[in-house]
């Protein structure tokens, strides 16, 4: 090889005309590049990465439930009705141990 292709080769390293001669070589051979290639097999790291994805979406549908209920108030109302119901039992339970209180002395006398 001259100096003159060399130092042409290294400046241009994809130059047009061997770029294009090598195609027509690829093409003029019958070569299905496709079978020469192998394909790409999904690694234990795509499949991670796909898991972890996974549970991202489902954290994401499980926040957007959750202040869809805060906004709508639903949990405040429940709450409420909660703490209704627990004062309610608080009287009932000081009832019954005011009056068992109460039988117990007049059983004793």
């Amino acid at each position: 090889m001259s100096s003159k292709a060399q130092a042409k080769g290294k400046a241009n390293p994809l130059a047009l005309e061997d770029t294009l001669r090598d195609l027509a070589l690829l093409r003029a051979s019958d070569l299905d590049l496709s079978s020469v290639l192998t394909p790409a097999e999904p690694s234990a790291a795509h499949a991670t990465v796909d898991a972890t994805l996974e549970r991202s979406r489902e954290f994401v549908r499980l926040a957007r439930s959750a202040i869809r209920l805060r906004d709508r108030g639903d949990v405040e109302m429940q709450g409420d009705r909660v703490e209704e119901l627990r004062n309610k039992l608080t009287e009932v339970v000081t009832g019954l141990d005011s009056n068992s209180g109460a039988e117990v002395t007049a059983a004793t006398r």
